[in-house]
């Protein structure tokens, strides 16, 4: 079983796949460890299967599950970041983890807000990242969940959504690798087109 390829690990739970694509999502989103874990991937492969071969279980409850499993795991992040935070960037010599990291993470979501915590999600490694900073820079908890809701939610019944729907598509259905592989780009474009439109909003504002 390789655990970077979704397809495998899917295939080898088995009627248990649902319950381990949400326990490899919590991984992804909760520790920086795992985030290097299959996610855009993963959740659009799950969404094939729930289509082909696991038609006996429920879009909708396994949509609800790895759900759970992305909102909780972010929150983890959240926590474990807004706990050790304090305590990471108390040295002013420090070179990284100083006050003054702390003082840009809070500029930088002043400046992109809401769209940063939703939009990260789609990209590998950032989603992982994003809470366990966003707790650092003491970001209101109550702003933090919902945007984490609604982040969780685009993201897992998006790609799941569009797993399931183009599991039935026979083109699809042969070149699984190649269309997977297309999923994770445009998933993960987002992203870099946000800070590209603020970095040229700038400019034109000098």
């Amino acid at each position: 079983m390789n655990p970077f390829d979704p397809a495998a690990l899917l295939a080898s739970w088995g009627t248990w796949a649902v319950l381990g694509a949400a326990a490899i999502v919590f991984l992804e989103t909760s520790t920086i460890v795992g985030s290097f874990l299959p996610g855009d991937s993963l959740l659009f492969s799950l969404g094939l299967l729930l289509a082909t071969s696991l038609t006996e279980f429920p879009l909708f409850l396994a949509i609800l599950i790895v759900f759970a499993a992305a909102v909780l795991g972010a929150q983890v992040g959240y926590w474990v970041g807004r706990a050790l935070g304090p305590r990471m960037f108390r040295r002013e010599s420090a070179r990284i983890f100083n006050p003054r990291t702390l003082d840009r993470g809070r500029r930088f979501f002043a400046e992109y807000g809401n769209r940063a915590l939703i939009l990260a999600r789609f990209v590998p490694i950032i989603r992982a990242l994003i809470p366990a900073f966003v707790g650092m820079s003491h970001y209101p908890r109550a702003r933090f969940l919902v945007l984490n809701l609604v982040g969780g939610a685009l993201w897992v019944a998006g790609l799941m959504g569009l797993g399931f729907g183009l599991g039935h598509v026979p083109l699809v259905a042969h070149n699984v690798e190649w269309v997977i592989i297309a999923v994770v780009v445009l998933t993960s474009l987002p992203f870099p087109i946000e800070f590209l439109r603020n970095y040229i909003k700038r400019r034109r504002a000098r």
